[in-house]
């Protein structure tokens, strides 16, 4: 079985510095979890633990049924794609590929099937003669790849490995690791700052902060419902509006009030805050949740909010509108594009489904989740 569980692990520097606060995560046999976050945030050096390159502080990692604290990295059944690619210059494509097997003394003819095989899966075979200096950094990054598929390792650690290459080669070499997986089903640990990279590749995606996990959960559920602040204002580009305000119960239900803006809030959103009437609180909504015309069944005029167009950027069929409230609150709406001039009037139709109420501070949490629905 090739589960990777890291039960209390923690990294502290020397200095006092922590890096990782003890964190606890089960990655499953043939699971894709991508580790995601600003820089800092410690997961790279939560990845590096797994690998062996970094030591513990505390706590256990475990790969399969055996704890790896004290093995070796080339003993631990892993095999790791870096940045930087890290190809022998001197060495060709083939010899890149097969040089750790060459080092576990395996059999010259299976080395031979393991490298033209994983070439194959790879499309990389006319360039088995050639050195990395003759490769693009799309062909790096695959040799890279097809250097680690070789080993036949029971998980894969990616540490940021498709950062180099241009925004094109970065989708396409994206699609072809999702398909390499998909083929493989081989446990895989990922890290990126990237959060579209993370979003397009995890199965589950683990959201960091100050070396703590603040989510981990599908891609779905880290996006529509983030569990505190951090993870609404991280996840998503453009980031979540987050207004600050207070809840007032009305005759005809709960509304936000703050910023130049009034909501009511549905029902089933309502009756999970209901204990916080009368206290500050964050509306958070995302900028794909705000329209500029209603939508059929939308709710009525309480779900709308007044604002003054700033500026506009087309993005094809969809464009981000930055306005304002009355109040001067700022907010981005991404919307079926349209002719919107500067300085225009504008209601912006609020989806329900998009709503959020938090906690304030920097972490707090999301209070219109119901409780069983939190995955940390």
């Amino acid at each position: 079985m090739s589960t990777v569980t890291l039960s209390s692990v923690k990294k502290v520097y020397p200095g006092g510095v922590t890096a990782v606060k003890g964190i606890d995560l089960e990655i499953g046999d043939g699971e894709f979890v991508v580790l995601v976050g600003p820089s800092g945030c410690g997961k790279s050096t939560t990845l590096r633990m797994v690998a062996g390159l970094e030591e513990i502080s505390g706590g256990t990692i475990a790969i399969g049924d055996r704890v790896v604290n004290d093995v070796a990295p080339k003993d631990r059944d892993i095999a790791m794609v870096f940045q930087n690619y890290a190809l022998y210059p001197h060495m060709s494509v083939y010899k890149n590929m097969a040089f750790g097997l060459k080092l576990r003394k395996t059999p010259k003819a299976e080395i031979d099937r393991r490298v033209r095989e994983a070439a194959a899966i790879l499309g990389i075979e006319p360039l088995l003669d050639r050195k990395p200096k003759a490769l693009s950094g799309g062909q790096r990054q695959r040799v890279a790849v097809g250097r680690a598929i070789v080993r036949d390792p029971k998980c894969f650690l990616f540490d940021e490995p498709l950062s180099n290459l241009d925004a094109k080669l970065r989708v396409e070499t994206r699609a072809e690791l999702k398909r390499l997986h998909h083929r493989l089903q081989t446990t895989t640990i990922y890290v990126t700052h990237d959060q579209e990279e993370a979003m397009t590749l995890g199965d589950r995606v683990v959201v960091m902060s100050e070396g703590e996990i603040q989510q981990a959960d599908t891609p779905l559920n880290v996006f529509h419902k983030p569990v505190n602040r951090f993870v609404a204002s991280f996840v998503g580009m453009p980031p979540m509006n987050q207004v600050e305000g207070e809840l007032k119960q009305r005759d005809d239900g709960l509304y936000f009030v703050g910023g130049g803006i009034e909501l009511r809030l549905r029902d089933d959103k309502a009756e999970h805050v209901a204990g916080h009437v009368g206290q500050t609180v964050v509306l958070g909504i995302r900028p794909e949740g705000l329209h500029l015309s209603a939508r059929p069944g939308a709710d009525d005029a309480r779900a709308t909010v007044r604002v003054e167009v700033g500026v506009t950027e087309p993005l094809g069929s969809t464009m981000d509108l930055f306005a304002a409230t009355d109040a001067g609150t700022a907010l981005i709406a991404r919307v079926k594009a349209e002719p919107t001039e500067p300085g225009q009037q504008a209601t912006l139709y609020v989806d329900a489904d998009q709503l959020h109420i938090f906690e304030t501070g920097t972490y707090g949490r999301n209070l219109t989740l119901a409780q069983d629905a939190v995955a940390v």
